[in-house]
């Protein structure tokens, strides 16, 4: 894209030094330089394409993975739902993460893994620590044995042969027997008959220590049975809910718990039974108990081994549970670290395959850099080894002179630039704004072949290249833009000039005829109104109005303007209408009185006109 502006002017010249820069055409009489330089043109544009579309494809591949960083840290954030630890979570851990280390299946978690560790970081605060502990009772089990071999201990043959069809009464005949020596008793309380004292003899020794310490040992296994069992009930209660127990290690409590109860429900049967067999027994030492199938069928030994493994499983899971209390802040740390890597265990794969294809097309771009640069390299030796600024002023002469319609100026190459001189070889340091207007047009139009430049490549912008130009100057810089442009890819032509707007106009309008079947031209201009907000305005790029387009002259335009002020008592122009007014007056009043030198005397001469006038715009 070339540009004719101001800002184009001022780069290139120095009105006061009489100079501008130079223009590098390149010289024809290095054939084989200038093959090779047409040669690589289309190969050096070819290439900044390919690197066009590789930067294209470099610059998706890293979207592509900040896209996925992001995705991933926003994954992480809502698999690991704690602020604590995600509030600040972003892209950036993603890619210190899979810079620094490869997380593979091993790092998944499983459901109920997952579930654990999103429990543990759920909690605002540790659980209480638990007193719990499923050791039995002390002395239960030496009570059970002790117990059961209490009931093999026969007692049968310390009583006298005529108790024992009366085994009953046996404890009853004991008691009397110490209530008559208690109080001197010499006759039987029951059948008034003499209690001799050989008969007291013969049942004190019936009733001897072993007896008695028999019959103790029976009541005390019946007292501390019934502490026992009451123990056992209270340490079946003492177990802990799930809830009460940290998550992780929640599941495999809740098993152990289990098989917990079922085996101090199964020991607490036992201890029952055991007891009733004691309590009888102790009610009657000579009777046979029988024991029920509960009992007899119960293997203490191998319960306690079965029991040892549930209580050291649940001993384990209780120290756990209190270890995490006092490290819960770890805890949540390293539960929060496992679900990071989990998700980026599952997302691993799409990282490697991001990262390969930014790097493929890293290695694609660079080579096509390498391309292009070695393509550009070559091409500036041989334009440097072309250039010739002689070929440059010897075509801007040419142009000025006919623009201009004399020889007053020329143009010099020199120190890589030109000197604008005069006939007389003095600088030409004082030129007319029209002489700058020219030069400067014939430079711009010189540009346009320089360099090896193709007339079919370029978009041209044109900022009113007719300023302070006459009628004649205006014609001929139309017709040389026409001339020097027209196989360009696009012309922009700006104007506030009517005249030069008219001439462009036509020609794009005849371009327009030569090609009905596409839109090749577009006429436009700045519609500047009022904002409806105080005394702002607004301007923006519209089509051109039909009157514009349709005619030559600005009047039908501008009456219709002031026309549909007058008839609306309003208008969106009411910054443009005073001046919109004016012109409107000079065009009718010059058109009206050619001879007036002046447009007031003109407007005097058909003031009374005017009204009427208004009124018909066919006239």
């Amino acid at each position: 894209m070339l540009v004719f502006n101001t800002d184009f002017v001022s780069r290139n010249f120095e009105w006061d030094a009489s100079s501008t820069k130079g223009i590098a055409y390149l010289s024809e009489k290095k054939v084989d330089a200038r093959k090779e330089f047409d040669v690589i043109a289309p190969k050096l544009s070819a290439a900044m394409q390919k690197t066009k579309t590789k930067q294209k494809a470099k610059n998706k591949a890293d979207k592509d993975v900040a896209g996925f960083k992001t995705r991933v840290a926003r994954n992480v954030r809502e698999v690991a739902a704690s602020s604590s630890y995600t509030q600040s979570y972003d892209a950036r851990k993603i890619q210190r993460h899979y810079s620094k280390a490869s997380f593979g299946a091993e790092k998944k978690l499983s459901e109920s893994d997952l579930k654990i560790n999103q429990g543990i970081l759920a909690q605002r605060e540790p659980l209480p620590t638990l007193s719990f502990s499923p050791s039995l009772p002390a002395g239960l089990i030496d009570w059970f044995k002790d117990g059961q071999a209490l009931l093999t201990q026969s007692v049968s043959g310390i009583a006298s042969k005529e108790f024992e069809a009366h085994s009953d009464a046996l404890r009853w005949v004991e008691k009397g027997l110490h209530y008559h020596d208690e109080h001197s008793l010499n006759d039987c309380l029951l059948c008034g008959n003499p209690f001799s004292e050989e008969r007291r003899a013969q049942l004190r020794l019936m009733f001897d220590r072993s007896w008695t310490e028999a019959l103790r040992a029976l009541e005390d296994a019946v007292k501390n049975g019934y502490k026992q069992r009451q123990a056992l009930r209270e340490l079946y209660q003492s177990a802990p809910k799930e809830a009460e127990v940290t998550a992780e290690k929640r599941e495999a409590f809740t098993r152990n718990r289990a098989l917990f109860e079922v085996a101090i429900k199964q020991l607490g049967v036992c201890v029952g039974e055991l007891l009733k067999c004691l309590d009888g027994k102790a009610a009657n030492p000579t009777k046979e108990v029988e024991v029920t199938a509960e009992l007899a069928d119960f293997d203490l030994e191998k319960w306690l081994a079965e029991y040892e493994n549930i209580e050291t499983a649940l001993t384990a899971t209780v120290k756990y549970h209190n270890d995490a209390f006092i490290s819960f802040a770890a805890k949540q740390k390293d539960a929060f670290t496992k679900i990071e890597a989990h998700v980026l265990a599952a997302n691993q794969g799409e990282w490697n395959r991001l990262q390969k294809g930014v790097q493929d097309a890293e290695i694609e771009l660079e080579a096509a850099r390498t391309d292009e640069k070695g393509l550009a390299d070559r091409q500036l030796k041989l334009r440097n080894d072309l250039q010739d600024h002689g070929v440059g002023a010897d075509k801007m002469n040419e142009l000025i002179w006919a623009y201009l319609g004399h020889k007053e100026l020329r143009l010099v190459a020199e120190s890589g630039g030109y000197k604008i001189l005069r006939p007389s070889g003095k600088p030409a340091t004082e030129l007319s704004e029209g002489e700058r207007t020219a030069v400067s047009f014939c430079y711009f139009l010189t540009h346009l072949a320089a360099e090896g430049r193709k007339a079919k490549d370029l978009v041209l912008v044109i900022d009113d290249p007719i300023s302070s130009l006459d009628t004649a100057a205006r014609t001929y810089a139309y017709s040389l833009m026409t001339r020097m442009t027209k196989k360009c890819a696009q012309v922009i032509v700006l104007t506030h000039n009517t005249s030069f707007m008219n001439m462009v106009k036509r020609e794009f309008q005849n371009l327009q005829k030569r090609d009905d079947t596409k839109t090749v031209t577009a006429l436009l201009s700045l519609d500047c109104r009022n904002s409806g907000n105080g005394d702002e305005r607004t301007t923006c790029l519209t089509n051109m109005h039909s009157l514009l387009v349709s005619h030559d002259s600005e009047y039908h335009y501008l009456f219709r303007m002031v026309q549909d002020a007058a008839q609306n008592k309003t208008t969106d122009y009411l910054f443009l209408l005073p001046n919109a007014t004016r012109k409107l007056l000079e065009m009718f009043a010059t058109f009206c009185s050619p001879g007036q030198p002046t447009f007031a005397g003109a407007l005097m001469d058909h003031h009374n006109e005017l009204p009427r006038v208004c009124r018909r715009p066919s006239t």
